[in-house]
């Protein structure tokens, strides 16, 4: 499938969400939704591993998609890392099955934005049924911010653990757009990253160019505490 269709169809997707909910739930008291962030900002903080002051070890499966301007996949490639992580970031890595792809390496950062330290705006969606799950979606509150996310976050309605959060930027860096979605399991009390899908578009030499990497982590342990 063309990638630059997919992506048309996930950014109407995501202005189809973000504009229901700002005509439809702005009667939603905002103490509502200062409740459920900062319930979610707690949680986090006494769960969140790889956003906390920890020593952590695990593996990481990398599969990378080099895709062309038609959306065709020009090189596919695999990797396997073994990392240390401390203080939120890679520590140390050793290479378990090398790479053929320079692009397929660890990301700089692993750990995540919480959008509620960004200039976001919040919104529930009118669709709600009230059941195990909420979602929560964000976008910035001056347009394109370069460096503001806007995407949705999926929690647990009783615990308040996230159980996905997707990330959306125009103009970061050197991409026309990137996205990254992160889905976690919570473990013992433990909210621990199991997938990060990262896509993006960025100019190549005549064109655009596509790239989307698979990120799984295995084998998660904690080393030490601080």
């Amino acid at each position: 499938m063309n990638v630059s269709i997919v992506h048309k169809v996930c950014i109407s997707i995501i202005l189809i969400l973000t504009i229901i909910p700002r005509t439809q739930a702005s009667e939603i008291d905002d103490s509502v939704m200062r409740y459920y962030v900062e319930k979610i900002d707690s949680v986090l903080d006494e769960s969140a591993l790889f956003n906390a002051e920890l020593k952590l070890t695990f593996e990481l499966n990398s599969v990378y998609n080099n895709i062309n301007y038609r959306g065709v996949t020009d090189k596919i490639d695999t990797a396997l890392f073994l990392v240390n992580f401390e203080n939120a970031a890679v520590a140390s890595s050793e290479i378990l099955d090398s790479s053929k792809l320079k692009e397929n390496t660890i990301p700089q950062k692993l750990n995540f934005v919480k959008p509620w330290e960004t200039n976001c705006r919040f919104y529930f969606y009118p669709n709600d049924t009230g059941a195990g799950k909420l979602a929560i979606g964000f976008e910035p509150l001056h347009g394109d911010s370069i460096g503001v996310p806007s995407g949705l976050i999926e929690i647990n309605r009783e615990n308040y653990q996230i159980k996905s959060l997707y990330l959306y930027y125009n103009n970061l860096d050197n991409y026309l757009w990137l996205s990254k979605t992160y889905y976690f399991s919570d473990e013992y009390r433990n909210l621990i990253p199991r997938e990060l899908i990262i896509q993006g578009c960025f100019y190549g030499f005549f064109q655009r160019r596509y790239f989307r990497q698979d990120l799984e982590f295995k084998n998660v342990k904690i080393v030490s505490d601080k």
